[in-house]
């Protein structure tokens, strides 16, 4: 399996795992991933298996100090094996390349698999966001530092847990 960075061909699979892995109401677009693949501040990650299809996605931006993790799917055959923590790894050292030293991200406060992920991946919860997804869709916003700075980060001042 390789990861690497994904291309206009690897499009049609991304839109597969799309289908695949979230309600009609929650996909992305092949518009919006169109613009995803092309954006200079993204990256977006395909995880590809030996004949080339893409089995996992993940999608990155970063802004001065802050990256995002805005998306990962991985196909149900796939899921796991490590597919999406070695998406989002990736994506933590491309975003610690460019000079961020916290992720971000929201998943649904009901998709226990991912927030078990993230956990383990060193993401903390920090607010709760409600109807993200949807009426009575509420998301959990979770941070990780991506890198340690002399004291480590202080969670009772960082401007992230402390804004509204």
């Amino acid at each position: 399996m390789i990861i690497q960075q994904a291309r206009p061909e690897h499009l049609d699979g991304i839109l597969a795992l799309e289908q695949d892995g979230f309600s009609d109401a929650e996909q992305w677009s092949r518009h919006a991933w169109a613009e995803e693949l092309e954006a200079d501040d993204r990256l977006v990650l395909a995880h590809t298996d030996a004949d080339g299809s893409v089995i996992g996605v993940a999608n990155f931006g970063c802004v001065e100090d802050m990256a995002d993790l805005n998306r990962v799917v991985v196909h149900r055959n796939a899921r796991g094996r490590g597919v999406a923590a070695q998406l989002i790894q990736s994506g933590i050292d491309w975003a610690e390349a460019l000079g961020a030293t916290r992720m971000l991200l929201e998943v649904r406060t009901d998709n226990d698999p991912a927030v078990g992920l993230y956990s383990r991946l060193g993401f903390d919860r920090i607010s709760l966001r409600r109807d993200y997804y949807g009426p009575g869709l509420d998301a959990v916003v979770m941070l990780r530092p991506i890198t340690e700075t002399t004291g480590g980060w202080d969670e009772a001042t960082d401007w992230a847990l402390t804004s509204a």
